[in-house]
């Protein structure tokens, strides 16, 4: 069955019978986990509004969902590049830390946890060989980008903090780089740098977003070859929305628009291979995740997933 049939499937499935399958850890450790295995292979990771906990969902059937986490306050996951395994940042309390979890299910895992000099620890992803994380997090009053072994050791600052401020990492093909976005401060965020990861040698990319987009608000990723980024911008009105940049020219389009309601609010784009964009939607009042191909101009979107945000998609 093609992609875009499952995807169909799975939208007339739930609006039929609004139900779940639920599945998940099969151990309770750091947060707690699930209730079962699944066999993911591919697919989506994401987070509910209403518990805040992850989820996955595989391709092969979209409407099945494998609950992954139990404890709640549940932030952004992002899926390794072999599928396997899903990272993701968690408020407790007034704290924050940054878990994995497998992706068919089992014991969550305290990875990290904020401190005096590193707060508000967000927007994980994990190197391609899944051994060390790179994350945002509050320096004072600017944002850093750090890394940290996937077992709690070696935590060090990358690049960041003082007079700039860097947010959402997305590793480069090859893994020695990562993308950000870089600003004066984390809500200035209007241009993009690459960052050695070993080194902290930052070298700019672009120092514009096009005519519409006014700052990045949540994330730039990179697509699986490279060669785009997506991101989301906010626009003059105070609006949201997904926008595509070509790397090599740093041409950029708007992805999405909703003339009949210009308040609805994107957020949190992810590549579904080099030429489809997945993102987090608003629109008509209820949050879900919608794709549209890379190359649309101003669309809407087909839904994917119901009742989720913060989606990541993958392996890619």
């Amino acid at each position: 069955m093609t992609r875009t049939a499952l995807l169909l499937s799975a939208v007339v499935l739930a609006s039929l019978s609004g139900c779940e399958l639920l599945g998940g850890g099969g151990g309770g450790g750091g947060s707690g986990g699930g209730s079962g295995t699944n066999g993911f292979t591919k697919g989506f990771v994401f987070v509910r509004k209403d518990d805040r906990n992850v989820y996955a969902a595989d391709d092969a059937d979209l409407n099945t969902v494998f609950k992954l986490t139990t404890a709640g306050g549940a932030r952004t996951p992002t899926l390794s590049r072999d599928g396997r395994t899903v990272v993701f940042s968690r408020v407790v309390g007034a704290d924050t830390e940054l878990d994995v979890v497998p992706t068919r299910g089992g014991t969550v895992s305290k990875v990290l946890g904020s401190s005096a000099v590193a707060k508000n620890l967000r927007l994980p992803v994990l190197s391609p060989d899944a051994k060390s994380i790179v994350f945002t997090y509050d320096e004072g009053t600017s944002s850093a980008i750090g890394l940290v072994n996937t077992d709690g050791t070696g935590f060090v600052k990358i690049a960041g903090g003082g007079s700039t401020s860097y947010v959402g990492p997305s590793f480069s093909p090859d893994g020695a780089t990562v993308l950000v976005a870089f600003g004066s401060t984390s809500s200035t965020l209007t241009q993009l740098e690459r960052v050695n990861v070993t080194t902290g040698q930052a070298q700019n990319v672009v120092s514009s977003l096009g005519p519409e987009a006014m700052v990045i608000t949540g994330r730039a990723v990179l697509s699986p070859d490279g060669t785009q980024v997506a991101f989301d911008g906010r626009l003059a009105s105070g609006a949201t929305r997904v926008f595509v940049m070509q790397v090599g020219s740093g041409a950029v389009t708007r992805l999405t628009d909703y003339p009949s309601d210009p308040n609805a609010s994107d957020s949190f784009p992810s590549w579904v291979g080099s030429g489809t964009v997945a993102f987090s939607s608003d629109t008509g009042g209820n949050d879900q995740v919608y794709e549209l191909p890379a190359t649309t101009v101003k669309g809407s979107g087909g839904l994917s997933l119901p009742s989720a945000i913060e989606a990541s998609y993958g392996p890619n």
